[in-house]
């Protein structure tokens, strides 16, 4: 059995990242076009927020919000999202489509109708659901077009219970919106199609809005609190590695910086590798992982462990829940 997953208690900013098995590079432009079809599905039928994204030719990274809340709705919402996930078809486990998923509900036995919506429920709200149906759904979608048997993706995918704040939800988006920059693939944020950021510059409503929350101006709307993020983007991002501007960062050397009293800025924060903003339990702000809901998750997780401090900005200071790291082990963005 593996870790017991890090969640928060009713509503939740998650890290999440899965990788195709053996690393193999298996995902081209149609390929990932699918696969930001099904996330925007999936997305609608969990009741869950994307905040950004980014999907690579062998892995990806989603930046979401889940709120327990989303398990609250009566049956036309339940056959709405049925719908959003399934379009025409009927789904396996129950044999129904949309169409008939809503007769089940409205004049079907009792049982079966609570039956159909206890398990509907159970589906939303919850970062694992989300994810398995995500992966499952993709893996046959796969599986059927290149005429392949098996599981696609690599183990258990990775999540990173975020503080649920504006600075480090910005700080954790533009990571992964730089993916493809930090790989080589594009040498501006925008120019690499697939990215929640692409995503919401051509025009996502719900993509602009949420990245807008997380620069938000007294003055200005949505259109200054993207114009801040792009700051952050193109002036505190980091170069390709093919471009020379890459690198890679020692957690000790950085560590031993930190505790000399150095101080990492924002752009060089978002340098480091995957180990930080990826493969850490939690990220935010030491406050949070010490005393608030981060420390509460850890503990109910049977992880319980100091914060390691990461940086301090004018905004506060950003920690990740401790995990054993080995020296120089913070991995290539694109592996």
């Amino acid at each position: 059995m593996g870790e017991i997953r890090i969640k928060a208690e009713k509503c939740g900013v998650y890290h999440v990242t899965s990788r195709i098995i053996h690393r193999r590079r298996l995902l081209g432009d149609v390929e990932r076009e699918v696969w930001v079809s099904a996330l925007r599905r999936v997305a609608d039928f969990s009741g869950v927020e994307v905040i950004t994204y980014c999907i690579l030719q062998n892995h990806f990274h989603v930046l979401v919000r889940v709120d327990e809340g989303a398990k609250v709705c009566g049956d036309a919402e339940l056959v709405r999202r049925y719908r959003a996930l399934y379009g025409a078809a009927r789904a396996m486990w129950s044999g129904l489509d949309a169409d008939e998923l809503a007769h089940a509900l409205e004049r079907g036995s009792a049982e079966t109708a609570e039956a159909l919506r206890v398990r509907l429920r159970a589906r939303m709200g919850d970062i694992s659901e989300f994810m398995r149906t995500l992966r499952q759904r993709y893996t046959k979608w796969y599986n059927r077009t290149h005429e392949t048997v098996g599981t696609l993706w690599s183990e258990r995918f990775g999540s990173v219970l975020v503080e649920d704040t504006p600075w480090v939800v910005g700080l954790v988006a533009a990571y992964i919106d730089l993916n493809a920059v930090r790989a080589g693939l594009a040498k501006l944020p925008e120019d690499y199609r697939w990215t929640g950021y692409a995503a919401a510059l051509a025009g996502d409503v719900p993509l602009r809005r949420a990245l807008a929350r997380c620069f938000a101006a007294e003055k200005g709307g949505e259109a200054c609190a993207l114009a801040r993020y792009r700051v952050l983007l193109l002036g505190k991002g980091a170069g390709s590695r093919r471009g020379g501007g890459g690198g890679r960062v020692d957690l000790e050397d950085y560590m031993a910086a930190v505790r000399a009293g150095g101080e990492l800025r924002p752009h060089e924060l978002l340098r480091l590798k995957a180990r930080f903003f990826s493969r850490s339990r939690a990220l935010g702000s030491r406050a949070w992982l010490e005393r608030g809901e981060g420390a509460r998750a850890l503990e109910a997780a049977g992880k319980p462990g100091g914060a390691v401090p990461l940086e301090v900005v004018k905004d506060g200071d950003l920690a990740v829940g401790s995990r054993r790291m080995r020296r120089g082990g913070l991995s290539r963005p694109d592996e």
